[in-house]
């Protein structure tokens, strides 16, 4: 059979399930104005992934989702966890497929050699954007992770140094929480609303706690809600030696972040080594070859 026929017959075993999907898109409406465009990319053109789903029917109350599933209530909250769980895979399955899609079609176009390179490229990429988006929740829970740590020996710092001066612990929270606009600041005002809504001081920081997903924060809630339920004695004490340790942390992170941003910057050098090699070996093997 000749080449070009069976990549018209891949390109027509691909299209099936992407014009499908995308002739069943307009029924996810509801789903794709639901999803928040600000944290999500290309959310208008999720109608596609969610149809996916339904098509190959996603049991997502199996036990193999169960990691997504909390990383989704880490960044858009547990109520939301399993909407945002859906949203992860409609868009790995939305990107991987239409750039098979494309792929393949500019593979037929191509023909020959090129057009089966090309449909391989196309496969390899397909699963990789696939992976990708599947890992996103992870890379954003440990980029937050690291702004959190960032910031947080100072909150805390500022926390102790006002509960020292005499200051309520609730007080004290909310000085340090409208200070600043940053992300750990954000998470530690809606400490405040949790209050405000009925939970208890103890609660609220714990619920914080599982919004940063952070051991360093885990292990201050914890130590801020053992301090409560014994009435507050310690509190004060417990707080410096909590900003002390939190510092040597901090440090430890920038150093890791230095040492990362050291990492990336040996990709360009040895990129502008191999075209500089490139260049000089050139007419030095054109020379040879006369």
């Amino acid at each position: 059979m000749d080449v070009s026929y069976i990549m018209l017959a891949v390109l027509a075993l691909v299209s099936i399930p992407v014009l499908i999907c995308a002739a069943r898109s307009d029924k996810y409406a509801d789903y794709v104005n639901a999803v928040d465009s600000s944290k999500v990319s290309g959310a208008k053109y999720l109608g596609i992934g969610f149809a996916a789903i339904d098509m190959i029917k996603l049991d997502f109350h199996s036990v193999k989702y169960v990691k997504h599933r909390e990383e989704a209530g880490i960044l858009f909250g547990k109520k939301f966890a399993d909407f945002y769980l859906r949203v992860l895979y409609a868009q790995a399955f939305t990107y991987s497929m239409l750039i098979l899609y494309i792929l393949t079609f500019l593979s037929c176009l191509a023909g020959g050699t090129d057009g089966i390179l090309l449909a391989l490229i196309g496969t390899a990429a397909a699963g990789a954007v696939f992976f990708y988006y599947l890992n996103s929740y992870k890379d954003k829970i440990q980029k937050l992770s690291e702004e959190y740590m960032l910031e947080f020996p100072s909150a805390v710092s500022a926390i102790a140094l006002l509960v020292n001066g005499g200051v309520f612990l609730r007080d004290a929270w909310r000085d340090v929480a409208y200070s600043m606009d940053k992300p750990l600041y954000v998470q530690m005002r809606k400490v405040l609303d949790d209050i405000n809504n009925g939970y208890s001081e103890a609660d609220a920081i714990s619920m914080f706690a599982d919004r940063c997903a952070t051991k360093e924060i885990r292990k201050f809630s914890s130590m801020i809600v053992q301090a409560i339920q014994k009435g507050g004695s310690d509190l004060a004490d417990s707080l410096v030696k909590q900003a002390d340790s939190l510092l040597i942390e901090k440090q430890q992170i920038v150093l890791q972040q230095g040492e990362k941003a050291s990492n990336k910057l040996m990709v360009p050098i040895m990129l502008v080594f191999i075209g500089i090699l490139i260049m000089i070996m050139l007419p030095i093997m054109s020379t040879m070859s006369i």
